[in-house]
């Protein structure tokens, strides 16, 4: 038989320890072994977002009342006159301020936490991410006290009240591309950038300034102002982007009025409490 022949015998398989055979085999036996180790302490990508999601959409249960709004009641920002779907569908209105965590942030937390940018959202079932508590500016126990028209308080993030507080925040010059299209962050710091306050809307018959010290009502639309910087709190419609829980719409900081000086609908909110019976 020619040596030819015998060549034509040989096959090659996986049995053949040829190359860096040794090498390849302990890499995968470490890759098997640190996927089960991460998988055993959750830090694989699935289960961060599965974190997240327990985390965000947890239910809350917001505080009931009859009328009025007070200091330390949980609530939501309800915008109840913009559009819920991109294209605007007819019949579907109605958004809720809410934290986000985006893409890169989930590597690190699965959780709100201080930088959080703040959003509208399609969901509007009362949760963790959109749970608000009414604290005091001033630094003095109101817990319990009526919140009035012009009176200036802190939205303080429900869930955060047991580590340590954060608070709604707007900066109204930030360093160009540093906020991006979110304006609207969670601070741990309540210093005048996170005071805010809730006006009346404009109406024929009545001014503000004389709805001024009268009491906050709740599922009534009112106008959400910054007191730093006097602008109002409104939704951007027409920026819309993707998050893990379907299409978010954007925060705008801007006083929209139309010409007879009345506050546009994306400037309008409601203070989402179910009223008690």
């Amino acid at each position: 038989m020619s040596k030819s022949d015998i060549d034509k015998g040989i096959v090659y398989c996986n049995r053949v320890l040829v190359g860096n055979w040794y090498e390849a085999a302990q890499l995968e036996e470490h890759k098997i072994h640190k996927f089960l180790e991460q998988m055993k302490n959750g830090e694989l990508l699935l289960a961060r977002y599965r974190t997240m999601t327990k985390n965000l959409n947890e239910p809350t249960i917001l505080t009931q009342s009859t009328g009025r709004i007070c200091f330390g009641d949980r609530i939501s920002l309800l915008a109840p006159h913009v559009p819920a779907t991109d294209p605007p569908t007819e019949n579907k209105k109605g958004l809720l301020l809410g934290g986000r965590i985006s893409a890169n942030e989930l590597e690190y937390f699965q959780d709100l936490v201080d930088g959080c940018s703040l959003v509208g959202l399609v969901q509007t079932e009362p949760a963790k991410r959109n749970t608000f508590v009414i604290t005091s500016a001033d630094y003095c126990n109101r817990e319990g006290e009526t919140l009035k028209y012009n009176q200036e308080f802190l939205l303080t993030l429900a869930s955060s009240l047991e580590k340590k507080p954060l608070y709604v925040r707007y900066d109204p010059n930030p360093i160009p591309g540093l906020c991006g299209l979110y304006p609207l962050y969670l601070s741990e710091n309540p210093v005048s950038n996170t005071r805010w306050r809730f006006l009346p809307v404009q109406r024929p018959n009545i001014t503000r300034f004389e709805q001024e010290g009268l009491p906050v009502q709740v599922n009534v639309d009112i106008v959400v102002n910054h007191c730093a910087t006097n602008v109002n709190l409104g939704i951007n419609v027409g920026k819309w982007a993707f998050g893990f829980h379907g299409k978010i719409c954007t925060p705008l900081m801007k006083t929209c009025l139309d010409i007879y000086g009345r506050e546009l609908p994306n400037n309008i909110w409601q203070i989402y409490i179910p009223i008690a019976t």
